[in-house]
């Protein structure tokens, strides 16, 4: 509770940031940090620890408003979500692509949501391609995490900040490794990179991309541009970034759906 309290002490002191060159102001209203939602711990998330889970859940169901005290809140989330892949032994950083691994039969590119940790996060990207490797049986898999800051600030804008990692690793596994069924992904902020990638690639690039896959996707239902007939957007249904709203428990629990994204992906592996 110790974090707890600490956390929210800090946001509240950096939640009016000064701008460039003036001096810092106090804060003379005090942020509304109580939760949104009753907090009970879905069966997807059972597995973590319960004292830093429920800090965690305590401070996404209360999270202030604006940019500026939501990314001061995301200097305490990263840390506190790595804490919890670490008690259970969750790798939050893929790096096959970047450190010129050995083409795979499957190359997953995957843009993590606001605040996770490493490259591929915690909640949605490991046990998708835990599900995954397992439903491809023999087959190879090699996965590549989106290296961007998810920031609450980027996803204000519609995960731009991640267009050139992405749209990088997409060109060197469709260059350096052909034969490769190439998986877009994205969970959150990062269904957000993925979709403005997709709008900025050729069409031709597009059209290599094997399978796309988003996961609490704020872009849902729009299509994804070149993405046609390839596309699998989960969203559950009270989940409210699915509707242009804020964080829920609903959308921390996105490993319930892994083995039929994971499902959705070997058929079109297969040439479903």
């Amino acid at each position: 509770m110790l974090l707890f309290a600490l956390t929210i002490q800090f946001v509240a002191s950096v939640h009016s940031l000064p701008g460039p060159g003036s001096a810092r102001t106090a804060v003379s209203t005090p942020i509304d940090l109580t939760p949104r939602q009753d907090i009970a711990i879905p069966p997807a998330l059972a597995a973590f620890p319960s004292g830093p889970l429920n800090q965690f859940l305590k401070l996404i169901s209360s999270l202030p408003e604006g940019a500026a005290a939501l990314d001061a809140v995301g200097l305490i989330l990263t840390p506190l979500q790595q804490t919890l892949a670490d008690a259970v032994g969750i790798d939050t950083t893929r790096t096959d692509l970047a450190q010129n691994a050995p083409c795979a039969d499957v190359t997953v590119i995957f843009a993590r949501g606001t605040t996770e940790p490493g490259n591929v996060g915690l909640v949605t990207g490991p046990p998708f391609f835990d599900a995954l490797s397992k439903q491809l049986g023999n087959a190879s898999l090699a996965v590549q995490g989106v290296e961007y800051p998810a920031t609450f600030a980027g996803f204000n804008r519609n995960g731009t900040d991640g267009v050139p990692s992405m749209t990088n690793f997409i060109n060197q596994a469709l260059t350096s490794c052909p034969a490769t069924k190439v998986v877009m992904s994205g969970y959150s902020q990062g269904a957000l990179v993925l979709r403005s990638t997709a709008s900025s690639l050729p069409a031709d690039t597009m059209a290599k991309i094997n399978s796309v896959v988003t996961f609490g996707d704020p872009g849902n239902p729009a299509a994804i541009t070149g993405a046609e007939g390839k596309t699998l957007i989960v969203c559950h249904e009270n989940d409210a970034v699915c509707k242009g709203g804020f964080i829920t428990v609903d959308h921390l629990t996105y490993a319930d759906d892994a083995d039929a994204a994971a499902g959705f992906v070997v058929g079109k592996v297969g040439g479903e």
